[in-house]
């Protein structure tokens, strides 16, 4: 006998339990508790008979699903397949087996699902049939929106020019594919779906060799990351077209957050790459030789500072290239150029880059070179090649090159010292003759050594204080006074004594030291011309000469301000000397800072007039305050002084007209003193009163105030006339 209910709970859903064993009272419990259960569940139970009619139901109130009293009458209110539906599965009921089926309802647009239960006595006798209505109209319709909007969206994928795909995560297969990836793809669209292609298969068949792990590391990313994923590469398609596309995926994850999906949208982009690989090809190299350029070079450059590695940097010029242009036409000099260019790519070694500059320099470089000797022996063999005739357009055309090199890192280690050390020994190939080379630290030419020593060493003099100015005076032609002065820069250096600024202004001028050298100049000018007028010595003005490259550079007329109020001197006391062949080479930029200097109250003078081949126009635009004419006038060579006298006597003459002081430099002989001084030439600077000296020597010539003539060349000049007179 049962004694619990918790026993008699047991008992339910168990077909083999004994008559014996249970009372009468515990049938009617195990009744009441199965009646609970129907009465309490939220689907529609229905005891049917086997014919059909409704014996029982679970509900009172009759929903519309089970208000019939038999089967057949469902046959109105249902849709034709589902009624048919229903006959099916219940004569399948019947005959002892389960059965489903969705019927939809006619008039209220329900969605039930019917399962049919055969209710089986003694002997497994089917009895009845018991019928579960379980409502899935809300289900349904959400699933047929989905279908619906599913429907749409395939309809507006498959007409994009994009592919759109959808893979499930656990077995990695394309669930979608629109035609755009099947087109995208060159793949059969009726098989895509056939195949049963999944992600990784897709990716192993069509991805590129070389874009592959990289797409297998960004779809772990998408999955780990739960974040859109964007990624660039290329497929082969089965015909062996090469494509670049851009891919976005996108995690779709369900309720739980678990990812179930991936989405992927892909876009061919070749045309675009294509553009940037061009755009960037052309950013990178000439357009006619098709060698890298400057942008390509300074990158190369960039990457090998970074490496460390030693290398060579040869800059190759073709000699005497503008006469090619000028005689045969640019179409000829551009097949020169780019023949030059194939010949340099076959006979350089392999680890060469090499790069055209611009109209007909070269660079090279050349990695990890072996010796200095190989880097000769290479560059040797370059010019001998280039030398070979060239068949250009029916024309022999015979090539010579001269060549400059600088090493990595003991000429230098950035680009801008490398370039230039290798620029100055091209200098030096070119000025011995061309068709030939230099290298930078390796000349056993005397000359070239001192020239880089003393480049090497400018840097210092300039911190140094080896520099220092020399005084030469500029004296009135009728008296003799001392009225200023020019001061001339010196190099006193520590090896080879004193420099003339021939020699090294030129080497300053190479390596852009000439705009600290001239405002060291400026400086050193005013503060001397405060001591002096601190002593109470009478000068009346101190000219400099300036580069034509530092009164280009922004900002010399306020250097020059500066140096005047920090050393309390009016400008009237400074002059500046500039050539007259600057003029012909910067006309605007000279102009706009001669006007500054003048309106500040600085004198300026037209030095070495006569020589630069300046026009008429110059001194008119220019306004200057004093014409220097050249020595090369004033030292006449014999039976040349008759013109020269001619053409200073002219130059005077137009001077005055404009309203200028002449000065004539370079007098050593009393006949020049005499003839200048016969046509009231103003002032006189030369050997014939005085050298340039040293400031203390200078300081002397003040005291006295007046200078006279060098008397040795007095009575040279009244022996000279008295030989004449005999």
């Amino acid at each position: 006998m049962v004694k619990t209910e918790t026993n008699l709970l047991r008992l339910l859903f168990q077909q083999n339990s004994s008559r014996n064993d249970i009372s009468r009272d515990d049938a009617m419990n195990l009744l009441n508790y199965y009646a609970s259960l129907g009465n309490n569940t939220p689907h529609i139970l229905i005891v049917l008979s086997l014919e059909g009619e409704r014996l029982a139901t679970n509900t009172t109130r009759l929903h519309a699903m089970a208000d019939f009293s038999n089967l057949v009458e469902l046959k109105e209110i249902v849709h034709k397949n589902s009624y048919d539906n229903i006959q099916k599965a219940f004569q399948k009921s019947v005959q002892g087996s389960q059965a489903h089926c969705e019927v939809e309802f006619i008039h209220n647009k329900t969605y039930v699902n019917m399962q049919f239960i055969p209710i089986k006595g003694e002997h497994e006798q089917v009895n009845g049939v018991g019928l579960i209505i379980q409502d899935q109209t809300i289900q349904r319709l959400e699933q047929l929106a989905m279908k619906s909007e599913n429907k749409g969206f395939k309809l507006i994928f498959d007409h994009l020019h994009i592919g759109v795909w959808v893979s499930e995560v656990k077995s990695g297969k394309l669930v979608y594919a629109s035609k755009g990836l099947a087109d995208l793809y060159e793949y059969p669209f009726e098989t895509f779906h056939e195949d049963q292609l999944d992600i990784k298969q897709v990716i192993n068949q069509f991805v590129h060799q070389e874009d592959r792990k990289t797409v297998l590391k960004s779809a772990v990313e998408a999955l780990n990351k739960l974040e859109p994923v964007y990624i660039r590469y290329r497929i082969t398609c089965n015909n062996g077209t090469v494509k670049w596309l851009t891919c976005h995926t996108a995690p779709y994850t369900d309720e739980h957050g678990e990812i179930t999906h991936i989405f992927g949208m892909q876009t061919e982009i070749t045309d675009e790459v294509m553009m940037q690989e061009q755009l960037k090809y052309s950013a990178n190299h000439d357009i006619l030789t098709t060698l890298p350029n400057q942008r390509s070079l300074d990158e190369k450059l960039a990457h090998l500072f970074r490496e460390k590695n030693r290398f060579a940097l040869l800059f190759l010029n073709l000699d005497r290239f503008s006469v090619i242009n000028g005689s045969l036409g640019y179409q000829v000099g551009d097949e020169v150029l780019k023949t030059i260019a194939t010949r340099l790519s076959l006979i350089l070694p392999d680890n060469s880059f090499i790069a055209r500059l611009r109209s007909n320099d070269f660079i090279i470089l050349l990695e990890d070179y072996e010796s200095k000797d190989a880097i000769i022996s290479i560059t040797e063999n370059l010019i001998h090649d280039i030398k070979q005739p060239l068949l250009i357009d029916e024309y022999e055309i015979n090539m010579t090159t001269s060549v400059g090199v600088s090493l990595y890192p003991e000429d230098g280690d950035t680009r801008e010292v490398l370039m230039e050390k290798a620029h100055t020994a091209l200098s030096h190939a070119k000025k011995i003759g061309r068709n030939t080379f230099r290298l930078y630290s390796y000349s056993k030419d005397t000359a070239f050594q001192r020239k880089l020593a003393l480049e090497k060493d400018m840097i210092a003099a300039l911190e140094k204080e080896e520099f220092e100015l020399y005084y030469q005076p500029l004296v009135e032609t009728k008296t003799g006074t001392i009225v200023g002065a020019e001061a001339l820069i010196r190099w006193n250096h520590k090896e080879w004594g004193l420099i003339s600024p021939g020699e090294f202004i030129p080497i300053a001028e190479e390596n852009h030291l000439i705009s600290e050298i001239s405002d060291w100049v400026v400086q050193k000018a005013c503060w001397q011309i405060r001591q002096w007028l601190d002593k109470g010595l009478n000068i009346a003005t101190v000219s400099v000469n300036i580069s034509p490259i530092r009164l280009m550079k922004k900002g010399f007329t306020e250097y020059v301000k500066r140096q005047l109020d920090r050393f309390h001197v009016s400008a009237n006391y400074l002059g500046v000397e500039i050539t007259e062949g600057s003029l012909l080479k910067s006309e605007k930029g000279v102009l706009t800072t001669l006007a500054e200097l003048k309106e500040l109250g600085v004198r300026v003078a037209i030095d070495d007039f006569g020589t630069g081949f300046a026009s008429l126009n110059y001194l008119r635009e220019y306004q200057a305050d004093t014409l220097k004419i050249d020595q090369v006038f004033i030292q006449s060579r014999d039976g040349q002084v008759e013109k020269d006298n001619i053409i200073v006597g002219s130059v005077m003459e137009m001077a005055k007209g404009l309203r200028m002081k002449i000065i004539a430099e370079g007098v050593e002989e009393y006949g020049q003193y005499r003839f200048l001084r016969n046509r009231h030439c103003d002032f006189i600077q030369g050997y014939l009163f005085s050298k340039p000296v040293p400031v203390a020597d200078f300081e002397k010539l003040l005291v006295t105030g007046v200078l006279e003539p060098d008397p040795v060349k007095v009575e040279q000049d009244r022996l000279i006339k008295g030989n004449k007179v005999k």
